[in-house]
C-alpha cells in the first residue's frame, strides 16, 4: 500500500475510503467499491503532495462535535486521524485523494 485515506462522519454518517497501492492500483469505497489504475505522472504528483504532510499525529480536539468529519491518513509507516478541521498541510494530498473517490463514483 502507498496510502490510504478515509473521511467519515457528517450529518449523514458517510464513509469514503481510497487506497492507492504502489503499482498505481486504486480501490475506492463510497457505496459500492471501484477499482482502477493511476498513471505514473499522477502517482508522482500524489507522492509529492503526501511528502508535504508534516502533521503526522492524531488529534482529539473537536472530536466530540456532533456531525463532524474525521479524516484518517496513512502513509509511509504513520497513521493519523484529525477531527473537524483538516490540517493545512494535508489539503494538497486530500484534494487529490478525494478527487479519486469522486471520479470513481461519477464513472459508475
Amino acid at each position: 500500500m502507498l496510502v490510504s485515506y478515509t473521511r467519515s462522519g457528517g450529518f449523514a454518517g458517510i464513509s469514503e475510503t481510497v487506497v492507492v497501492h504502489r503499482d498505481g492500483t486504486v480501490t475506492t469505497g463510497r457505496g459500492r467499491a471501484a477499482e482502477f489504475t493511476l498513471g505514473k505522472a499522477r502517482i508522482r504528483d500524489l507522492r509529492q503532495a503526501l511528502d508535504g504532510v508534516t502533521t503526522r499525529t492524531s488529534s482529539r480536539r473537536w472530536c466530540n462535535i456532533p456531525d463532524h468529519f474525521a479524516y484518517t491518513l496513512a502513509y509511509r509507516g504513520w497513521r493519523a486521524t484529525r477531527c473537524h478541521q483538516l490540517p493545512e498541510d494535508w489539503r494538497p494530498a486530500v484534494t487529490r485523494l478525494e478527487a479519486l473517490i469522486r471520479s470513481s463514483a461519477d464513472s459508475r
